[in-house]
């Protein structure tokens, strides 16, 4: 397969790596089997307005500007993002890097310490599972009840955050919308430590957080960053899934 690869980080070096010990191609121009973007936000190179109708286009979220130019040119998109067996490897990456970030930030251990996980989809669940194995106090604070059921111990839905963030020494966001809004974050802990996983807009307000005092460490895309060969071989399992070997 000839593969176009945008971006330059090191999960791209991996994977144009991976995917050549593998007997693909990768290239720089056309003709080409599939165009893969970079991740997790994605937008098409300047090139991309020459692509022939229909090319496939392996993408994350893009932006305004690039969504237009692919509605314009009838790309094939491929969100990897809604692929199941995608988002299931990357949320384990993603719990990784996360405790890898939050072990690096601190003095104190993950064992023991009072962690606040908010959101309980893919990457929150195999978050709270890794803390626990880890022997974490962990809360869970998820929207809907059956969530908060499947999560076990102790949770709280989201009008529960403001009882639940003086206990946490560590808070991990993983929802995707803005929760932690200055009013709660003023609730938190002077010591805490809180970590963003989600993309913009972002669950926590940072600037708030910052004015604040807090320390958040924003870890969005951390698979990309703290893991590149595992990341970059779960996307070529996909391209390879959708597009296939030659």
């Amino acid at each position: 397969m000839r593969i176009f690869l945008g971006g330059a980080g090191e999960r791209e070096r991996c994977f144009s790596r991976l995917a050549q010990s593998r007997g693909h191609t990768i290239v720089t121009e056309q003709p080409f089997d599939a165009a893969v973007l970079a991740l997790p936000v994605s937008q098409l190179p300047p090139q991309a307005s020459a692509w022939p109708e229909g090319a496939r286009v392996v993408c994350g979220r893009m932006d305004d500007e690039s969504a237009a130019l692919a509605r314009e040119r009838r790309f094939c998109l491929l969100p990897v993002l809604s692929d199941a067996a995608y988002t299931q490897e990357n949320a384990l990456l993603t719990a990784e890097g996360a405790l890898y970030a939050a072990m690096g930030a601190q003095k104190r251990a993950i064992a023991g310490s009072n962690c606040l996980v908010i959101g309980y989809g893919r990457i929150g669940t195999a978050l709270t599972g890794m803390l626990r194995a880890l022997g974490a106090h962990v809360t869970v604070a998820a929207r809907r009840a059956e969530s908060r059921a499947a999560a076990g111990g102790e949770t709280v839905d989201m009008q529960g955050l403001a009882d639940a963030l003086p206990c946490a020494e560590v808070v991990f966001n993983t929802a995707p919308a803005q929760l932690l809004n200055e009013s709660l974050l003023r609730r938190a802990r002077k010591d805490a430590l809180l970590i963003e996983l989600a993309s913009p807009p972002y669950g926590m307000d940072l600037d708030a957080a910052k004015a604040l005092g807090l320390r958040c460490l924003l870890e969005s895309g951390v698979p990309g960053r703290y893991c590149p060969e595992s990341a970059a071989q779960a996307l070529l399992n996909y391209v390879e899934r959708r597009c296939g070997h030659v």
